[in-house]
């Protein structure tokens, strides 16, 4: 999705100002294009950034146990401003068939539910969103309490200490960090 068509890319162009202030327009209008040309192709929708890597495989063995009827969505749950948390929009998310349904034909046309605003922080806003027309925020995280989604890049999760401790993340975060430590044996 983006703010210009390129049928080369393929990019499908929604008539949204381009911008990260209008990352919300943009989250709002792709679902519902998704909704309406893709509602029965899938069982799950993945939003992700340009920058957002994802392993497939991976997100269809979280996904294996849940149904896509159930109005369900996951990713790297955040705590503050909705009571049951929110999912990063940097980590990615997605989100089941039920609730893409409600997202965009209850909480969209609600203004109690949904900001009718272009503007805003475009992961809270779906969030508040999905609580409102009663979309459940899930535990992504694997067996063992590990995040499966990260919204920043590998090496700021896998160094201690390459996110300062008064960054926003650390209390934002739904569930407690658990720092990794690398330990390299061999000849560098």
């Amino acid at each position: 999705m983006s703010s210009k068509a390129d049928p080369t890319f393929p990019a499908i162009g929604l008539n949204v100002v381009e911008g990260h202030d209008n990352l919300w327009a943009k989250t709002k209008a792709a679902f519902q294009y998704v909704y309406k040309h893709h509602f029965d192709d899938a069982d799950w929708f993945f939003k992700a950034d340009d920058d957002t890597y994802a392993v497939i495989e991976n997100l269809r063995y979280l996904l294996k146990d849940y149904s896509p009827t159930e109005p369900v969505y996951f990713g790297r749950r955040f705590k503050p401003y909705v009571t049951q948390g929110y999912m990063s929009g940097g980590a990615g998310y997605v989100l089941s068939r039920q609730a893409l349904r409600r997202f965009v034909t209850v909480a969209l046309v609600s203004r109690f539910m949904c900001s009718q605003q272009d503007e805003g922080a475009e992961d809270l806003e779906i969030g508040q969103c999905l609580q409102n027309c009663g979309v459940k925020a899930m535990d992504s995280r694997d067996e063992l309490g590990r995040e499966r989604f990260h919204p920043f890049p590998p090496d700021l999760h896998l160094i201690p200490g390459a996110v300062s401790k008064d960054n926003w993340y650390w209390e934002y975060n739904y569930y407690p960090i658990r720092e990794v430590s690398m330990i390299f044996h061999g000849v560098w």
